[in-house]
């Protein structure tokens, strides 16, 4: 018998194959002179499709008789996930190359959906010399590279000039530790009272901008550093950890002493939206942590078209708890390109990567889309650096940057930090019950023997 949940999960199955066939998806074919390259594609994404079209051209005529075969997938970013890893279980659907969120990675390469690529990119002077350290660490898994990085992003502090020169504080402006944040805002605060000084999301509903644009900058900025969520070394989870505790009483204050907005606003899963489109262009907050791409909405074209905001946005990047060195804090997320375990033509795929990600190519692709190079000669290139007035800036946060736990228990584990932050904000929670309580999910989610004290 086909109970309820059976005969359901068999559905969602089936209708997720047939979309993948209505998609372009076929059979993998026994031409190992063929490669399938499947990436996902909007209304509003259409310039990685453009990308892969000038690649696919590129590929097919220096090297005649192959045949690169584009697989588009119309679909939302989590849509196109299910999809793929769903054609990545056959090697009859399995695509060549694909286009692989950086937090999939670690996942993917235990699960062996991706192809190990240390020896390919030993040979390959880009990747030795113009990647960026950091940068490389997007592709990462337990034992080796699996994925070259097109493009990432990071999280700063925007603040409104205005708002700040009617308070009388200097810009251009850059914190450099967290009481140089509280003690900004408490002059807002005093100066202004009809501005909200600063912005920090919190809680579930922003799900994980919370931690990406706000608890992470936090908690990677204490004495913990790389540490401050996973011991590198072990992979155990951290927990007791006094990195946390601190990053939760901060994420308190500026609750309790008013310099964001109520928790019940920012607990709506439109805020995040609304400082974009609201706060900020209406001189109504003085500053808010958020992500690289938040200039990308002022533009012409843009969600919240913004005309003068080269003039009145200013960006600075978020300081460590005392400015322990490195000094700053910023968090990366961001798309790879990966060759597909199951590939009959390693060698053919990896040029189609190579070609995507060379100079040129991701030059294009970073201006085109305002994103943060991950190339140095890309980043030092004076058309990247003109094409947004905060490049720069954007782009040296790469220097500070962390990356995800790239692992299935990180989803739930995100979600336990995006819990306490609510906790602590609302009043729930004292700091010490709302760490306590993260302390005891994490080891109901990975077991005792997985985790850490620090």
């Amino acid at each position: 018998m086909i109970t309820g949940k059976l005969f359901k999960a068999a559905a969602v199955a089936v209708a997720a194959m047939v979309a993948l066939s209505g998609c372009g998806m076929s059979s993998a074919s026994a031409d190992a002179n063929t490669i399938k390259v499947m990436y996902y594609k909007t209304d509003s994404f259409v310039r990685f499709d453009a990308l892969m079209k000038t690649v696919k051209a590129k590929i097919e005529k220096e090297n005649p008789g192959t045949t690169v075969e584009l697989q588009p997938v119309t679909a939302n970013d989590n849509d196109y996930k299910t999809k793929l890893a769903l054609a990545q279980r056959s090697a009859e659907t399995a695509p060549d190359v694909f286009y692989e969120d950086s937090s999939q990675i670690r996942a993917d390469a235990d699960a062996g959906y991706l192809l190990n690529l240390d020896s390919y990119l030993a040979k390959w002077d880009d990747w030795q010399n113009d990647f960026s350290d950091a940068a490389k660490k997007v592709g990462k898994g337990k034992d080796g590279t699996y994925a070259v990085p097109l493009s990432t992003d990071t999280r700063v502090i925007w603040y409104n000039k205005r708002v700040f020169q009617k308070a009388g504080i200097v810009v251009p402006w850059q914190p450099k530790s967290w009481q140089d944040i509280l003690d900004t805002a408490a002059t807002i605060k005093k100066k202004l009272p009809d501005v909200t000084p600063m912005s920090m999301l919190a809680g579930t509903p922003s799900g994980e901008g919370t931690v990406m644009q706000s608890f992470y900058e936090l908690l990677f900025g204490t004495s913990a550093g790389d540490d401050a969520l996973q011991d590198q070394k072990s992979e155990k989870w951290v927990i007791g950890s006094q990195g946390m505790k601190d990053s939760l009483e901060f994420m308190k204050t500026i609750y309790d002493k008013g310099y964001t907005p109520s928790a019940s606003e920012v607990l709506d899963a439109n805020y995040g939206a609304k400082v974009g489109s609201d706060y900020l262009p209406k001189d109504k907050m003085g500053f808010a942590v958020d992500g690289s791409w938040m200039p990308s909405t002022w533009t012409i074209g843009g969600s919240y078209e913004w005309p003068d905001y080269t003039d009145v946005i200013g960006a600075a990047l978020f300081p460590t708890q005392k400015g322990e060195k490195p000094g700053y804090v910023s968090m990366s997320g961001g798309w790879t390109m990966a060759v597909g375990a199951k590939t009959k033509n390693a060698q053919l795929a990896f040029d189609f990567v190579k070609e995507a990600t060379n100079k040129d190519n991701s030059l294009t692709y970073a201006k085109d889309m305002v994103l943060t190079a991950v190339r140095t000669d890309v980043a030092e290139d004076p058309s990247y650096l003109e094409a947004s007035p905060y490049q720069e800036i954007t782009t040296e946060a790469v220097n500070y940057t962390h990356f995800r736990p790239s692992v299935t228990e990180y989803t739930k584990i995100s979600s336990e930090v995006q819990k306490a932050t609510e906790n602590v904000i609302t009043g729930q929670m004292s700091v010490d019950e709302a760490a306590k309580a993260y302390d005891d999910a994490v080891i109901n989610i990975v077991g005792k023997d997985n985790v850490v004290t620090k």
